[in-house]
């Protein structure tokens, strides 16, 4: 599944009726159609389908194509919402945890460097989600890291930092007990 270039189509073979509750989801259209090259006899051609999806958040039109004839048209739109939901994932994903070396050489190594990024990605997009105040992805997420191995609120700071800040007390110092005495 991917967004259409013009340029792919060879020939429209037949609109397929969209139905009113597809409608009501967004569909405008699905057509069938035979993607290539026209100017080049040699391309092999495909048999397609593109999907025309309103979208009603933000007041777009997307074309789609696709190889699959058996989904439903606002189906075949989700899948490609979610894929970019994974893009912008993986993307967040690169720019704040970068795994450019692993600290260790087996695949259970990796594995856990990987899931430990993931579970760091979701927690902070958790904070993120929790809090009314609207805060950028990356200044949250340098906040928490900050503030890691303090005694502040974490929800109570990315609410009102100036007032949880103001009431914050650091931990009174215990006093370490000798193990052995020396007298």
């Amino acid at each position: 599944m991917s967004r259409v270039l013009p340029k792919w189509i060879v020939k429209e073979e037949k609109e397929k009726p969209v139905s009113q509750d597809q409608q009501n989801k967004g569909v405008l259209s699905d057509k069938r159609v035979i993607l290539g090259d026209p100017k080049n006899t040699k391309t092999l051609k495909i048999k397609a389908r593109i999907i025309r999806y309103k979208d009603s958040e933000k007041d777009r039109i997307f074309e789609f194509v696709t190889n699959n004839m058996k989904f439903l048209p606002d189906k075949i739109a989700d899948i490609y919402k979610n894929r970019w939901q994974i893009e912008l994932l993986f993307k967040r994903i690169k720019q704040r945890y970068p795994l450019r070396y692993f600290l260790g050489d087996n695949e259970n190594a990796i594995k856990i460097q990987v899931w430990c990024a993931l579970i760091a990605d979701l927690l902070v997009k958790l904070m993120k989600d929790r809090t009314k105040r609207k805060w950028a992805y990356s200044n949250i997420s340098s906040i928490i890291r900050l503030h890691l191995m303090t005694y502040v609120n974490l929800s109570a700071f990315l609410e009102n930092p100036e007032k949880a800040l103001k009431y914050y007390k650091p931990p009174e110092p215990y006093v370490q007990l000798k193990l052995f005495s020396y007298t």
